[in-house]
């Protein structure tokens, strides 16, 4: 059961019903109208630039993709090209061993025939001193004859399988050519000409400049935050365009509290719903008892109540919230640790105003009890 079916409901006083065309802050919060400050700042449109950024890495990534896809291609090329080569020398050579084949039989044939005693099973032994004498040489030059060709035949042989090894090795090769090829390709990158290349793609200069504009103006930001050039309005309103936040407001659902930001005299809770979207509201030592609870805002007739979110019928706390997001169960841990200690930490808040106190008020009910059932 929730903490408002456990306990005594935790409800606002009554509030008016929202007009039809009104939605739930947690349905699909928009980004803050980027207008400029009274006092000079204007605020980026974070989304856009994000998908300027993501439009240029996405070119480049095509980019490389192409490039690589085009140097693998040449090098199975190279190789398909080598292997032809090396498949008709392999035939030539065949041809020849065949051509050999027959000149070293028809000699050790023609051995045997005159010399039937000196060749046995195509094997041609030397005459004696005699036989060469009486037959006047002939009986010598028939035997070298069937030497020489065998001689040639083997050379032959030979260089069919030096050919035959060859054309087994470029297998090889070639897997190491297309494993160094990413390697290559990295620092090939690097240089002037590959970028330039890149650049004079339709569109890609226009990009690069655009995202050169968007680095530079977060560089320029982050030197005037780090020499306390940017007032706390600026940082606030910053932020929470960054995060896409808008203020927290019932009805709302799955919501839990994900961090506190401090900007100069300014503290404000963030939230975060299960669609990850973000919200704010003034920071309110009261809601510590929920820095470990996910809870939902509903309406009931004319008012407000709030209780703990389930998931499979059971409270769900903010280390479950977390892992949904990260999909990292210790790092949620971890990060659940170190908001639950924010929560605890001593703040000089101010007082809450009007607007946000009824809607606080309800969730401190909440938080009163929201520690028992979140176990």
């Amino acid at each position: 059961m929730s903490a408002v079916e456990d306990a005594a409901p935790v409800s606002e006083t009554p509030a008016p019903p929202p007009p039809e065309s009104a939605a739930p802050a947690a349905a699909a919060p928009a980004a803050p109208a980027a207008a400029p400050h009274p006092s000079g700042f204007v605020i980026p449109d974070f989304a856009e630039d994000a998908r300027t950024i993501a439009s240029f890495e996405s070119a480049r990534e095509r980019f490389e993709r192409a490039e690589s896809q085009s140097a693998e291609d040449e090098i199975r090329l190279d190789f398909k090209r080598r292997r032809e080569v090396l498949q008709n020398e392999i035939a030539t050579a065949q041809a020849v061993i065949d051509e050999r084949q027959s000149k070293w039989g028809k000699a050790i044939q023609a051995y045997g025939k005159r010399y039937p005693k000196l060749c046995e099973k195509n094997k041609a032994r030397k005459p004696g001193f005699m036989q060469n004498l009486l037959s006047f040489g002939s009986a010598g030059k028939m035997y070298q004859a069937t030497v020489a060709t065998f001689a040639d035949l083997n050379d032959a042989r030979s260089l069919r399988r030096r050919k035959e090894h060859d054309d087994e090795e470029l297998d090889t090769l070639q897997r190491r050519a297309l494993a160094k090829l990413e390697e290559t390709l990295k620092d090939q990158a690097k240089h002037k000409d590959k970028m330039e290349k890149f650049l004079s793609r339709p569109g890609n200069a226009a990009l690069a400049k655009k995202v050169q504009e968007i680095q530079a103006e977060r560089a320029a930001y982050a030197a005037r935050l780090e020499a306390g050039k940017v007032s706390p309005l600026e940082h606030r309103d910053r932020h929470f365009a960054q995060l896409a936040a808008v203020p927290l407001e019932p009805p709302c659902a799955g919501i839990a509290i994900v961090g506190v930001e401090t900007y100069g005299d300014l503290c404000y809770l963030i939230f975060r719903d299960r669609e990850r979207h973000h919200f704010y509201r003034p920071f309110d030592a009261r809601l510590e008892g929920l820095s470990d609870s996910v809870f939902d805002v509903y309406r009931i007739a004319d008012r407000f109540e709030a209780k703990l979110h389930r998931r499979e019928g059971k409270p769900m706390n903010l280390a479950d919230h977390l892992t949904e997001y990260s999909r990292d169960d210790e790092r949620a841990k971890s990060d659940a640790r170190r908001i639950r200690a924010m929560m605890r930490e001593p703040r000089n808040a101010k007082p809450l105003d009007a607007a946000d106190k009824s809607f606080l008020d309800l969730l401190a009910e909440l938080a009163k009890t929201a520690g028992r059932f979140t176990t």
